[in-house]
């Protein structure tokens, strides 16, 4: 079982890139996923003494060239963070270590701030306040600059793209006020944009755009205020043409964006994304397979996640049906943070439930299992963590 460790470039910067290089290849991992950029973030690292990372806006991690980009420009944290990356670049090619870019796309508050035009909109016309849109030209052309700046600048492996589909509307709330229930049903509408490009997109596919957001709102409106009927309301939902067709165009913005940055950088480096999508309640089994399959086909690997064992089971079987099928590799994270529940309770399990866990993934045809996140854990849990890999099984 091949292993890589995620690990930020602030951590490496204030501990030192070589020693931390050398320490994650004496524990065996044959590479970093190095982020390039990141999201908002208040990060506790255990080494080296306590320390506190805090970003409230996102930004860029690496010395990015201005010069290479269309409207929207990087926007580099620090100078003195982004020199991690050419010398981790150099010291993992001195040590053997591969090198694989950790990329994030849409949650990117930084982009909404400095490009209002380019923020996903919600249902009812509010404008996201940290998410941006897969459907947006600038957006696509910023991420494909953005990796392929990277591709000429180092000798990058794999880029993992990260949340190439909106994250779930609130997820990015601050101290959230929010005093009613949100259904699922409610919250699956919600996902949804209607920003002006995905709303193009619609109408250049027939829907009547404007009829059918006053219907998703509507149904969200209803499902908030408890009004009966919710059975009939979910099903007449699944059978509106419209809001099916308008739901795929909104996943396959997501796709789009992989496959241009695949056209720029894949040439160089294997990409890959997270098969998944919100919908699968409201597209039924079938068509959301098909939309599993797409994402599979835009890149050349596939993510997992060792906390979604069905997910992945899926995944692995789709590829599987494939006429190239793509590597599976899978995150393990261990967050005893107890707001992320689930895992929570399996940072909470023991080692005996953590072999449990990535058995499970190996034996559904994963062969890379990657750590998140060396600098946040303390070396008792990384060496936990390859412990239990040593011990896995596969055919």
């Amino acid at each position: 079982m091949r292993t890589t460790t995620y690990c930020y470039p602030w951590d490496l910067a204030r501990l030192g890139v070589v020693r931390s290089l050398g320490e994650i290849a004496s524990h065996g991992f044959a590479a970093i996923d190095l982020a390039a950029n990141y999201h908002p973030i208040d990060a506790l690292s255990p080494r080296g003494g306590l320390n506190l990372y805090t970003d409230a806006r996102g930004a860029v991690y690496f010395p990015a060239r201005e010069t290479l980009y269309g409207r929207i420009k990087p926007f580099i944290h620090s100078n003195e963070i982004a020199r991690a990356w050419p010398e981790a670049a150099n010291e993992a090619a001195r040590l053997g270590l591969g090198l694989n870019s950790w990329t994030i796309t849409l949650f990117q508050p930084w982009i909404r701030d400095a490009h209002p035009d380019c923020a996903r909109v919600l249902p009812w016309g509010d404008r996201s306040g940290s998410g941006v849109c897969a459907a947006n030209a600038d957006v696509r052309a910023y991420h494909a600059a953005l990796c392929g700046d990277l591709a000429e600048q180092f000798d990058i492996a794999l880029f993992r793209l990260e949340g190439v589909l909106s994250h779930t509307f609130d997820l990015d709330w601050l101290r959230p006020r929010n005093l009613v229930t949100i259904s699922p049903l409610a919250r699956t509408l919600s996902n949804l944009c209607f920003c002006e490009t995905c709303k193009s997109r619609g109408r250049a596919s027939g829907i009547d755009v404007a009829a059918l957001q006053c219907r998703v709102v509507g149904a969200i409106e209803a499902e908030i205020a408890a009004e009966p009927g919710g059975e009939g309301r979910a099903a007449a939902l699944a059978a509106d043409a419209e809001l099916i067709s308008y739901t795929e165009n909104h996943v396959r913005a997501s796709m789009e964006l992989v496959q241009e940055v695949v056209g720029r950088v894949g040439h160089a480096a294997r990409v890959s994304c997270n098969a998944i999508t919100p919908y699968r309640s409201l597209l039924g089994e079938a068509r959301d397979d098909a939309l599993l399959t797409g994402f599979i086909l835009a890149g050349t690997q596939v993510d997992g996640n060792v906390l979604n064992p069905a997910g992945n089971s899926l995944a692995a079987a789709l590829n599987a049906a494939i006429s190239s099928p793509r590597p599976l590799s899978a995150l393990y994270v261990t967050v005893r943070n107890p707001t992320v529940t689930s895992a929570a309770e399996m940072a909470g399990a023991g080692a005996d439930r953590m072999l449990q866990n990535l058995q499970t993934t190996a034996d559904a045809g994963y062969r890379e299992l990657s750590l998140y996140n060396f600098g946040l854990l303390p070396d008792a849990d990384v060496r936990a963590f390859m412990d239990a890999v040593a011990q896995l099984k596969t055919a």
